[in-house]
């Protein structure tokens, strides 16, 4: 990285419609890629061996745990910041940087691209990574999440499979998916499940090689891509199952417990724990890295779903299992609550292009009624009911509860645009006509978010904060191994990110914020014993 000061990205604007525009025509095209030419198939036809890197050595191991990131600037530069000193001293604990990083999955916002990777990710990591001399550089690992896949996975092989330096860390993986041995009985399997599909012969072969070569009794971190047990909220456990399926397939009988399973592609954190007599596993969503912020006042208490990933063989399968969430959130409840309330304003002010395409919208609905043209306002008025019926996607699916909810957006936004066509009629005058259309614009704005907030436990629920752009409650796990084996998860969380930075060449970390990072603890440390 040269002296020069680089570009600070803002963070993207989900719903600003050329943003919806470009970003959905990348995924189409992208996922239209992925299905006819997979390139897990084409690493596993290169030369290059994958091989199995351990991690030994005495005293404690540490690693870090980061996902969700290469969004907003401030996001970034304020988890760089952390991420790259050399120890974080956090309520009391000395956290020294861990000498592994993983990464688990959308590692970039909106698309993948080199140069997104560049300068959403990969420069502010480098600006504020402080090189440690006497120990060497850390070594990153990393899984594609949706967001790396849609360019058909191309850039994500350039910056983590080639051997590159990336930031202050070296790559040492030639694949999408790789697994670590770590100290004292400690192993990571990370698995690339694509866009939330399958996992590929190829690597179910690799990874049961991995297996085969690993002692009985040793036990097992996973690293997939999205939090599978939250379908089971919605009714829907395919993704579990399909998680499952992986376990069985790779693990088979052996006793070889999956104690934690690490994951993100939601933006927040949260701890659930399975309740079982004799199996322990923790599955944490740590997505709060860097993207837009996810709520968490919507998570329940307790989820069954119907396969035990701590099971060995075919008891993956069998009944239905329940998993307790811990009290800590991150955001916490009562903030995730707050959040959801500032989407009223945030919706119109945060998204673009958005606010004066439904200005446009009444207008058409409006002005050709007020001129003596009334085929044109009906053929608005269909788009505008159309396009909203169009935008509520449910969270389960089922054509009466499609259509309740597509209704209940489509029928008020019309209504909107059909009373503000009388009042300009009444009054009929230019001057009261473009007021109407103003009024009629932000109302309509505001029945949307409306919309937002009162649907979201049924319909929406991603995008009543996607609209939000939220930069703030961003962090990532810390991991240590100690001498007897014990694995302790400390997860660090800054409430509010700076909003300024200034620039300084030359030196380490180069972007110094004009407030202070905040950093605390979100949950009691999360203890793991062998």
């Amino acid at each position: 990285m040269g002296d020069e000061e680089p570009p600070q990205r803002p963070a993207v604007r989900w719903l600003s419609p050329t943003e919806l525009v470009r970003t959905g025509v990348t995924v189409l095209l992208g996922s239209t890629v992925a299905a006819y030419a997979d390139k897990r198939d084409v690493m596993a036809g290169t030369t290059f061996a994958q091989r199995v890197p351990e991690y030994r050595g005495e005293g404690d191991f540490w690693f870090d745990f980061l996902c969700d990131t290469g969004d907003g600037f401030n996001a970034m530069a304020t988890v760089a910041t952390l991420l790259g000193a050399r120890t974080v001293t956090v309520d009391g604990h000395a956290l020294p940087r861990g000498s592994v990083l993983l990464m688990g999955g959308d590692e970039v916002y909106p698309v993948a691209g080199t140069v997104a990777y560049e300068e959403r990710l990969e420069g502010p990591l480098e600006a504020q990574f402080v090189a440690d001399p006497e120990h060497g550089p850390p070594t990153v690992y990393a899984i594609p999440g949706n967001h790396d896949w849609y360019d058909g996975l191309t850039a994500f092989l350039r910056v983590f499979c080639q051997g590159r330096h990336f930031a202050g860390w070296d790559t040492d993986q030639r694949r999408s998916y790789f697994a670590l041995a770590l100290p004292r009985g400690w192993w990571v399997l990370a698995i690339d499940i694509q866009l939330d599909t399958y996992v590929d012969a190829t690597q179910l072969e690799w990874f049961r090689d991995v297996v085969a070569s690993i002692p009985d009794g040793d036990r097992i971190v996973l690293l997939t891509a999205t939090p599978a047990w939250y379908g089971a909220q919605d009714g829907d456990d395919r993704s579990m199952d399909r998680l499952a399926f992986f376990l069985r397939d790779v693990l088979g009988d052996r006793d070889l417990p999956v104690r934690l399973v690490l994951t993100g592609d939601t933006h927040h954190y949260a701890v659930y724990t399975l309740e079982h007599p004799d199996r322990e596993q923790v599955l944490v969503t740590a997505g709060h890295g860097g993207a837009y912020t996810s709520p968490t006042h919507f998570l329940p208490e307790t989820l069954d779903v119907t396969t035990d990933l701590a099971a060995p063989g075919p008891r993956r399968a069998t009944g239905t299992h329940r998993y307790v969430r811990r009290p800590r959130t991150f955001p916490t409840i009562g903030r995730s609550r707050a959040e959801a309330f500032r989407v009223l304003w945030r919706l119109p002010l945060r998204n673009g292009l958005l606010l004066p395409l439904i200005l446009l919208l009444q207008a058409l609905v409006i002005v050709p009624w007020v001129i003596g043209i009334p085929a044109v306002s009906v053929i608005a008025a269909v788009a505008v009911a159309g396009g909203s019926y169009g935008f509520v996607v449910p969270q389960r699916a089922g054509r009466l509860r499609r259509l309740g909810l597509g209704l209940g957006l489509a029928v008020p936004e019309v209504a909107v645009a059909l009373a503000a066509t009388h009042v300009a009629t009444r009054i009929d005058t230019p001057l009261a006509t473009v007021l109407t259309v103003v009024v009629a614009g932000v109302v309509a704005s505001l029945v949307l978010s409306t919309f937002l907030l009162i649907a979201a436990r049924g319909a929406n629920r991603n995008e009543l904060f996607a609209a939000q752009s939220i930069e703030d409650h961003k962090g990532f796990l810390r991991l240590r191994i100690a001498p007897d084996g014990t694995l302790t998860v400390f997860a660090l969380g800054v409430e509010r990110v700076p909003r300024r930075w200034a620039w300084t060449p030359g030196a380490a970390p180069r972007w110094t914020p004009r407030s202070p990072v905040d950093v605390h603890l979100v949950d009691d440390p999360l203890v793991l014993r062998p």
